[in-house]
């Protein structure tokens, strides 16, 4: 499964890739040099808005893929026809959206004294983040999330 590494105007995509279970570093405070680096080190993909440190990742013979656009279903489809890899909704495997961390499966009586008292009553699949220990649940975002990879998916990358 590939890697990524997103510059730092692609948060929205990072937390995307990391629910779908795609290993996806988010720079924030790096240097565009220390990214560059870790991604040649762990061979990751860059993933940029900014031409130059696409150009700076062709240089150096680092994977780059440009994300001309904001909107997460255009960059989606990016990914999707440029790496040729797909997405599916519920995913294999999921990651922490905020660190990156792997997920683990808990059941209710593991977390119900750090969820919300309603979100107990509604929801029983539950995942803790190895890292940050943040807790997750399939909660109404999902649908979002949902429809927007239908979206994506239904694109025929073979018209044109």
């Amino acid at each position: 499964m590939s890697k990524f590494y997103a510059d730092s105007m692609l948060g929205k995509l990072s937390r995307f890739l990391r629910f779908l279970g795609y290993n996806t570093l988010y720079r924030t405070e790096e240097s565009v040099e220390d990214m560059l680096e870790i991604s040649s080190q762990e061979e990751r993909i860059v993933l940029s808005q900014a031409r130059q440190v696409v150009a700076l990742c062709k240089k150096r013979n680092i994977q780059a893929l440009s994300m001309p656009t904001t909107n997460i279903n255009d960059q989606l489809i990016t990914l999707k026809s440029n790496l040729n890899i797909s997405f599916s909704i519920p995913p294999a495997e999921m990651r922490c959206s905020i660190c990156n961390g792997d997920l683990n499966r808990k059941d209710k009586d593991e977390i119900i004294e750090s969820i919300p008292e309603g979100t107990a009553k509604f929801y029983d699949v539950f995942w803790q983040c190895n890292l940050c220990n943040k807790i997750f649940w399939m909660g109404s975002h999902w649908e979002e999330i949902k429809k927007i990879i239908e979206n994506t998916n239904m694109v025929d990358l073979n018209e044109g």
